[in-house]
């Protein structure tokens, strides 16, 4: 089982999922460290990627994703179903989208720097997004929450419906005494 944080650049998946991951004793995969460089020159130069260009960038996320050893915490935009359905063709996912307002974005996005991602991009992005299907499994989060807080948001949502990626009693017993006993690093106990 792979849980994908999801949403449009600058939403803070990065940051949640590697808070996430080590909350869950889980292992961070970023997606952006499997872009092709002609893929990141298209964003440097303000220009939005295409299906073309993220299918193979998807199918090497996924595949990172089945081969890891722990339980997977990837940071994806996963901005379509038809991406979200790549992902998940090679483990089974779990999808926590971080939904924050164009203005959050655009001032995250601003004030990271060193990034690839242009802020010029934003309004496609949004474009883009397609929100979780009903048959989808996931949950849509505030993303202006803060880190904490949205820690214990999704702990509680994934221990609350394990049956839904088909966890092992393994997995939702490490989760669950992960959350009972506050080792998710959130300052809730």
């Amino acid at each position: 089982m792979a849980v994908v944080v999801m949403g449009v650049s600058g939403c803070g998946k990065t940051t949640f999922a590697r808070k996430l991951a080590d909350g869950i004793g889980g292992v961070f995969i970023d997606a952006d460290d499997y872009h092709s460089a002609s893929s990141i020159e298209k964003m440097r130069a303000g220009r939005a990627l295409d299906d073309e260009d993220r299918e193979p960038w998807l199918r090497a996320v996924a595949a990172a994703a089945a081969a890891s050893t722990g339980t997977p915490v990837v940071a994806c935009s996963a901005l379509k179903r038809s991406y979200r359905d790549i992902l998940c063709s090679g483990t089974p996912s779990v999808f926590l989208h971080l939904d924050v307002p164009v203005d959050v974005v655009r001032s995250r996005i601003r004030e990271r720097g060193g990034h690839f991602f242009s802020e010029r991009l934003v309004a496609s992005q949004f474009e883009t997004l397609e929100p979780l299907g009903a048959d989808e499994d996931g949950v849509a989060l505030d993303g202006t929450l803060p880190l904490p807080e949205l820690v214990d948001t999704a702990c509680s949502y994934l221990v609350d419906r394990s049956e839904l990626w088909g966890a092992k009693p393994r997995d939702i017993e490490s989760l669950e005494s992960r959350v009972h006993d506050g080792r998710h690093h959130s300052g809730r106990r």
